[in-house]
């Protein structure tokens, strides 16, 4: 039965900024994103702007009574997911905004404009000492170079003065701070644009290849709105933050010109492409990392994850050619002693063997490949593993965490957990986010679902696109295992006939 129409709800972002005229940039740019991005945009105007491509020859600030009307218009009556700030034009509006944000219970991102592209300024004494407070409630302060250096009163040269700012940035009241490298020429060639993101607990750069355009116009406010849709649709901060990284430099790819200035991006929806997603390194120096061997294919198949050497043994004997060995709390004498014994097995059955966070041991008695949870690869020495020639297999739950595992060109990924699992208590992905994620990151890399996959879900998880699907339970707690692999190996098998997967450029 379809739902009726009144009953239809779109997550809603608040964009307070002002209008542009020409709608290069300002709130026409913020309506635009937001409804590319799947979200619907309600207004509070801070001001009229009379400007084309070149110039802005008028501004006409809101007055204070009408600013404060239209904001409590739209919180009588609608829900609002998360708010955007731009342009605001007094040390007043920044006031009122401030009050707003502060009764506000969703997520705040400022994009603090104080100047525009055609050399309009907007930063009075007044306007910045009042600052403070709206930072107070923000949850995303997203300034470039000269716009930081305004609200902080001091020159960002080197990669430290960035990453010093965002620290006083957030000593200042902001939960959080992306600073825009784009004014800064950072490379020897100047190829790149480098972003610092630092909310407090996650630091990290965010590079791009410098595009030589010059429809670039609106690319703060496009940025700042794109990722207040991603918020309100539910993506956690990060995620959001490279997902808009990457909208804009698509939007860049496909800008535009109206008028004889400068033009503006394009509006294509949601990255799909690779090439438009940023790179992303915990330092400066963390990019362009050398690449781990490669897995003979893209389709690894079946991939059991087993906990005992009696499990992998009779999976293997039934064929099995990838299979993860993960075990816990277990004496290392012992644990060495097991390690030992599976990598035996796996070179018998002519099996991949991966196993799961030991990389010493797999090291040492030079498994196939080793398995890395997030947080494991803080802790694992990562070049060391890449030079023994083990594969390394990496999890990932959004869009940030595949970004941080591709920047180590690993041998595979995996996404999860698709389904709720009765492993571990999990944060589920869904099959939407596994099938845009494929179609992103599947011509680059093998990659493995896992989570809760069982034969009765194992058809619409192989549509998404992956070459593998790992699972637990469904053979682990089947009393008719043999039956169980033969079964899903079957199905597995004949769904990827169906959507076949493109083989990748083996690396050496």
């Amino acid at each position: 039965m379809n739902t009726p129409s009144h009953c239809l709800k779109k997550p809603v972002v608040c964009c307070i900024s002002a209008s542009d005229s020409s709608g290069h940039a300002g709130h026409q740019c913020d309506l635009r994103v937001v409804q590319d991005l799947g979200t619907h945009g309600v207004s509070v105007i801070s001001g009229l702007t009379a400007q084309n491509s070149r110039t802005i020859s008028q501004v006409e600030i809101t007055s204070a009574q009408s600013f404060a009307a239209q904001m409590s218009a739209l919180t009588d009556d609608i829900s609002i997911e998360t708010v955007k700030v731009g342009l605001l034009l007094s040390a007043d509006q920044v006031e009122q905004t401030a009050a707003f944000a502060d009764s506000f219970s969703g997520d705040v991102i400022v994009d603090p404009v104080l100047a525009s592209t055609t050399g309009t300024e907007f930063n009075s004494a007044e306007l910045l000492n009042a600052y403070p407070a709206l930072l107070a409630s923000t949850s995303l302060l997203t300034p470039n170079i000269p716009e930081a250096e305004k609200l902080l009163g001091t020159v960002l040269n080197t990669d430290e003065d960035v990453i010093a700012a965002t620290i006083q940035l957030r000593n200042m009241g902001a939960k959080a701070v992306l600073l825009k490298g784009g004014h800064r020429g950072q490379s020897p060639d100047n190829r790149y644009v480098y972003d610092y993101f630092d909310d407090g607990e996650h630091q990290f750069w965010l590079r791009q290849t410098r595009l030589e355009s010059v429809n670039t116009r609106g690319t703060g406010c496009a940025l700042a709105s794109a990722i207040a849709s991603f918020v309100a649709q539910g993506k956690p901060m990060m995620d959001a933050v490279v997902l808009a990284n990457a909208y804009v430099h698509q939007g860049i790819h496909s800008g535009f010109a109206i008028g004889q200035g400068n033009g503006l991006l394009g509006n294509k929806g949601w990255p799909s492409d690779f090439s438009y997603y940023p790179a992303i390194a915990a330092s400066i120096d963390g990019f362009d990392q050398p690449a781990f061997a490669s897995c003979d294919t893209q389709a690894l198949g079946i991939y059991p994850i087993v906990d005992s050497l009696e499990w992998l043994e009779r999976l293997l004997a039934l064929g099995i050619k990838t299979i993860q060995l993960r075990v816990k709390d277990i004496d290392y004498n012992h644990l060495d002693l097991i390690i030992k014994r599976a990598v035996e097995l796996g070179k018998q059955y002519d099996a991949r063997l991966f196993i799961n966070d030991y990389w010493q041991l797999a090291i040492k008695h030079q498994a196939y490949g080793v398995h890395l949870g997030q947080e494991d690869m803080d802790e694992a020495q990562l070049q060391e593993i890449q030079q023994s020639g083990l594969r390394l297999g990496l999890s990932s739950h959004g869009e940030y965490e595949w970004l941080r595992a591709a920047n180590f060109k690993p041998s595979y990924i995996a996404m999860g957990s698709v389904f709720p699992t009765k492993t571990k208590t999990v944060h589920t992905i869904g099959l939407d986010n596994l099938k845009a994620w494929s179609r992103v990151l599947g011509p680059h890399f093998p990659l493995v679902a896992i989570g809760g996959i069982t034969r009765q879900n194992l058809k619409s998880v192989v549509q998404c696109g992956v070459g593998s699907v790992a699972v637990v339970s469904a053979i682990r707690t089947d009393q008719h295992y043999r039956q169980s692999v033969e079964q899903l190996q079957a199905e597995f098998t004949s769904e990827l006939a169906r959507s076949p997967i493109t083989e990748l450029p083996q690396t050496p």
